[in-house]
């Protein structure tokens, strides 16, 4: 049976291999020269249960005027991008009830506990090297800050599996001695012991590779153009530009540019394209910063270890379809962490910094869209905001089931969850 994934992002790479792996014949489309060139080329890095929480928590209403006008909101909203958010707005806005914000967090963390499971099954089985850092994450709290608050949403959290533990001052120093010049800014921290980190595009070109081994084809350089159907309820063909490419079963796995193929189709999806963007230095071998990932929760700063480097991210921004990298916001990223990190600007070449920006795929609630569509042999695997990573291989792992079974063979999640 021949199954065409469209996108070799770590979703549409990590699907491919779980396809192969099962002894489907696999071929992966992508308009980039190799796999994980767009979104998954340098984003935070993290694979995080504990970042679970949608970002329209109870209170969003309140919080939209800083969104719009505080230049030091962690979430920014571009006025150009407004008028294509009202309609996905409006839906944003209905899911940050309490009711439906805490189902869609049950949702993304059980999705993102198995896919957590299964990548290091994968791992073990396969002894893939990413840049892994597998000693959780952290995140501190300025004095004045909002940790009370965060402690009670991981008690909640931790109902569903997600473990933590809080952290005084001295534990802080024990787990990460870098932060001794800045530790009376803070009032505390919460560590997560099962989080991990890592190099997300190597992870996804070994997701390739080994896809590869197991006969998967990958036709790079190569744009799908449309999907045509057969029939009211079955897709025929993918029109790309070297031609028609035909199968028994498709994967749209295009993250925010899914709905550009889906609408022609009458699926309409509800994404839209949230802009991340991260800072990337090369450590020139100084052993001076952290050993997993720290988040400082009053700059939104957040800093991942990757080998020999060290990879930062800051805010997003809703600016539609714009990847442009913004050089100036790059620097408040850096200048933020330095900061926090005053010993890294001696070690560092500041010509040598990678300024990225990539477009993370929003859904309204928070969880993505994994499983059929009203034609019997389209499948989508995407939506997945700013946790891609986090639910890649839990994501691929349903959809294998999917197209094998017909339904979800695993009891720790319900598709509903994930259906349009």
């Amino acid at each position: 049976m021949k199954v065409v994934v469209l996108g070799a992002g770590v979703v549409g790479s990590a699907t491919a291999y779980m396809l192969a792996k099962d002894g489907y014949d696999v071929t992966v489309i992508d308009r980039c020269g190799r796999p994980g060139m767009e979104t998954s080329f340098a984003n935070g890095g993290l694979m995080t249960p504990s970042d679970a929480s949608p970002w329209n928590s109870p209170g969003t209403v309140k919080r939209l005027g800083k969104m719009l006008f505080d230049s030091s909101s962690p979430l920014k909203i571009n006025p150009g991008a407004v008028p294509s958010m009202v309609g996905w707005g409006f839906r944003f806005l209905a899911n940050s009830t309490y009711d439906r914000h805490k189902s869609n967090m049950i949702a993304i963390i059980r999705l993102a506990s198995l896919s957590l499971d299964t990548l290091r099954s994968i791992r073990e089985t396969t002894r893939i090297n990413y840049d892994q850092t597998t000693r959780g994450t952290m995140r501190v709290f300025p004095r004045g800050g909002r940790k009370s608050e965060f402690v009670q949403k991981c008690r909640d959290m931790q109902g569903w599996g997600v473990q933590f533990e809080t952290l005084d001052q001295g534990q802080i120093l024990e787990k990460e001695p870098c932060l001794g010049p800045v530790i009376d800014r803070y009032a505390g921290a919460v560590f997560f012991p099962n989080d991990e980190s890592g190099d997300a595009h190597k992870f996804t070109n070994e997701m390739a590779r080994l896809a590869t081994e197991l006969g998967a084809e990958f036709l790079m350089n190569t744009s799908v153009l449309r999907i045509d159907k057969a029939s009211s309820t079955k897709i025929s063909h993918v029109v790309t530009s070297q031609g028609d490419i035909r199968a028994d079963a498709f994967v749209l796995s295009l993250g925010s540019y899914s709905p550009f193929l889906a609408r022609p189709l009458g699926i309409k999806l509800p994404i839209l394209p949230v802009k991340g963007y991260s800072v990337t230095v090369a450590l020139n071998g100084w052993r001076g910063g952290p050993t997993r990932p720290v988040m400082d929760d009053g700059y939104h700063a957040m800093m991942v270890p990757m080998g020999d480097r060290l990879r930062m991210g800051g805010r997003a921004e809703f600016a539609r379809y714009n990847t442009r990298v913004d050089a100036k916001e790059g620097w408040r990223v850096l200048n933020d962490v330095l900061k926090i990190l005053p010993a890294l600007a001696s070690h560092i070449d500041a010509d040598a910094v990678l300024n990225w920006s990539g477009l993370r795929p929003m859904t309204p609630g928070g969880p993505p869209l994994v499983g059929p569509t009203l034609y019997t042999n389209l499948f989508l695997n995407t939506g997945h905001g700013p946790l891609g990573w986090t639910m890649a291989c839990g994501s691929a792992k349903l959809i294998t089931d999917f197209i094998t079974h017909g339904r979800v063979l695993n009891n720790r999640v319900d598709s509903a969850n994930y259906a349009l």
